[in-house]
């Protein structure tokens, strides 16, 4: 339980440094023309903030834009399997989006930033790990947050991607994978982002997928208003 209310209070620091990012980004958004895409991207940040993240553990930043007309919750979830077999969520949360109360933002994108953060603690003469995982989103009213805390057996090998194109674009009710940890008492790890694409779209786990040990996939879905 202190290991959980250490990471939560850990990630509302972080949260807090990055809504200075968010708000010093939401000037120069405000002088450009709007593009009215919604999409995530990974977020630009300087390599003196990396360095400090890396003390951290594996942090990753996105860019949410989206349209509050058509959106009103931002679901994030991280899914687990062992040797293809799906267990219970890690993260499993939503936070609403409220449309625009004034009519000259009529038209606009609501932006957001979802950051997530993975630490490792090993437990060597247990012969167990601790994956502590923490979700954040961070918009112009402030941040919330989650985390969660996997016990697990050491392995010999593993392997975490993180989506790496310039900008996706998202479409509501299509869930999108950000990221994954993949793991295996193997030497090879083999993961190709066609097989999260190919899971996005049909939502069956493809079986290349389901060959690993472990998959520990990073999700978020726009949930269109009905």
């Amino acid at each position: 339980m202190r290991r959980i209310a250490g990471v939560l209070l850990l990630c509302f620091m972080i949260a807090g440094a990055f809504f200075w990012i968010y708000d010093s980004r939401k000037a120069g958004r405000d002088s450009v023309e709007p593009d009215l895409t919604m999409s995530v991207k990974p977020a630009e940040i300087s390599e003196e903030t990396k360095r400090i993240l890396n003390v951290i553990g594996n942090v990753r930043l996105f860019d949410l834009k989206m349209d509050p007309e058509q959106v009103f919750m931002i679901k994030i979830w991280v899914e687990h399997f062992e040797r293809g077999g799906q267990q219970e969520n890690v993260i499993d949360y939503s936070s609403g989006i409220l449309p625009h109360n004034d009519p000259e933002e009529s038209g606009k994108l609501h932006h957001e930033q979802l950051l997530f953060i993975l630490s490792e603690n090993r437990d060597e003469p247990n012969k167990e790990r601790r994956l502590s995982i923490t979700s954040a989103l961070i918009d112009e009213e402030g941040s919330g947050s989650t985390a969660a805390e996997m016990r697990l057996p050491l392995l010999t090998g593993g392997q975490v991607t993180w989506m790496n194109s310039s900008e996706l674009e998202l479409h509501l009710n299509q869930p999108v994978t950000l990221g994954s940890v993949i793991e295996t008492d193997s030497q090879s790890i083999r993961s190709d982002l066609r097989l999260f694409q190919q899971y996005d779209e049909t939502g069956e786990l493809p079986e290349e997928l389901r060959q690993h040990d472990r998959v520990i996939l990073f999700r978020m879905m726009l949930q269109g208003n009905e």
